[in-house]
């Protein structure tokens, strides 16, 4: 029985090239840029308000956010899985850029690769995201697309805000204005 509804999953996702119900990161959706306005979401989640810090263009702001902590120091989470072609074009910046933080001791942060269970910056293999993290992702991305981002659990996005432009310097930029914003 488990096979059958392998080989239906799999068959769904070739048929839609890949992507997962609600994968924004492969739509032509255009994403505001340069007015701290993100597309309206396509997925249900939090209530949100306008994005109040600067260099914040593809993010949505939850409204009346209080800010995640762990350790006293924000936290930040990226959903994603082994498979997915957008999860794979952003993994190595924001893991590099999040080292940078928590290196530091200015954040706390996760890259949980849901389909495998894996926290992407750390050196052991985990196998199953905990409960608490699994939360912060639904509440975020009821919908469960993937790449998911929350900076926070302030700021939230699904998809990659530059991928379209084939721009990380601009993903990195804008992860740096969110963390700058949550350690302030």
């Amino acid at each position: 029985m488990a096979v059958i509804g392998l080989i239906i999953m799999a068959v769904v996702m070739f048929a839609n090239n890949g992507t997962v119900k609600g994968d924004t990161a492969n739509t032509n959706q255009p994403v505001v840029q340069g007015n701290n306005q993100a597309p309206a979401p396509e997925t249900s989640g939090p209530d949100t308000e306008s994005v109040t810090a600067g260099g914040i263009t593809t993010f949505f702001q939850k409204k009346g956010a209080k800010i995640c902590t762990e350790d006293g120091k924000p936290v930040v989470y990226l959903f994603s899985t082994t498979w997915c072609p957008h999860c794979t074009w952003v993994k190595s910046t924001f893991d590099e850029t999040m080292k940078e933080y928590v290196d530091a001791g200015k954040i706390k942060a996760y890259h949980f690769e849901v389909d495998t269970g894996d926290d992407t910056l750390t050196p052991e293999t985990e196998t199953a995201v905990p409960e608490s993290a699994l939360a912060v992702y639904n509440e975020f991305n009821p919908g469960g697309s993937i790449p998911t981002f929350v900076m926070g659990c302030k700021y939230f996005r699904v998809g990659n805000g530059y991928e379209q432009q084939d721009d990380l310097e601009a993903e990195k930029a804008e992860f740096q204005a969110a963390i700058k914003d949550l350690v302030k």
